[in-house]
């Protein structure tokens, strides 16, 4: 039975994701620099379970310019940045039973099967002018993972365009069409390459909702 997550219920999370997120820019200052936002059901007071009782919170790491020799190689490697943050997490909760961390097609994923919560960090590149996501991509018959940048088509439109609808139409879009992706995107393996991230989604259902909007 699906159910509602209140704020005051998703409050002791999002306060332990912002204690990792501070924890995150101290201990990997030296190489990336970034912003941190709360996307999707957590930021609006919309998260609900599925079927089986599980909710999640998700946050975008935006890497910024400031990171250190962004421009060289090394940094802007999509696989080495996504194995860099994975390790950091692995290695952080290595002895903790309580959580379980999975480096998914997009995003890197705590899991707590206990609390049945978890929390999604999807890294995205802001700088020079192009909004990209970090994205599993590996060869056939490959055992090493491979990432690339992938382009976030009408990103930006996307969250002005959702932060021009009303109250009414925020909720609507969120319950009605972005929740239901996201039940069907969860059930996917996590090595699945279809698999799609939570802000991969709020784009491409703002997008649909504001199309048909424009055409009724």
């Amino acid at each position: 039975m699906v159910k509602r997550i209140t704020r005051k219920k998703s409050k002791p999370l999002r306060q332990f994701a912002h204690s990792l997120i501070r924890n995150l820019h101290r201990d990997m200052k030296e190489k990336y620099r970034f912003d941190t936002r709360l996307v999707g059901s957590a930021k609006y007071n919309t998260i609900t379970t599925d079927k089986d009782g599980f909710w999640d919170i998700d946050y975008q790491v935006l890497l910024t310019k400031k990171s250190k020799e962004y421009k060289n190689s090394y940094l802007a490697n999509p696989s080495t940045i996504k194995n860099d943050f994975f390790n950091y997490f692995n290695n952080k909760f290595k002895n903790n039973k309580t959580y379980r961390i999975e480096n998914s097609t997009t995003a890197i994923t705590l899991i707590n099967t206990k609390e049945k919560y978890s929390i999604d960090f999807v890294i995205i590149r802001i700088y020079p002018d192009n909004n990209e996501i970090i994205r599993r991509n590996n060869k056939s018959n490959s055992s090493v993972n491979e990432f690339t940048w992938n382009k976030l088509p009408q990103h930006n439109e996307a969250y002005k365009l959702f932060n021009e609808l009303s109250y009414n139409e925020k909720k609507d879009v969120i319950d009605n069409y972005i929740l239901p992706r996201k039940y069907i995107e969860k059930q996917k393996d996590s090595n699945d390459v279809t698999k799609k991230s939570s802000c991969e989604i709020f784009i491409e259902e703002v997008m649909n909702y504001a199309n048909r909007k424009r055409n009724n």
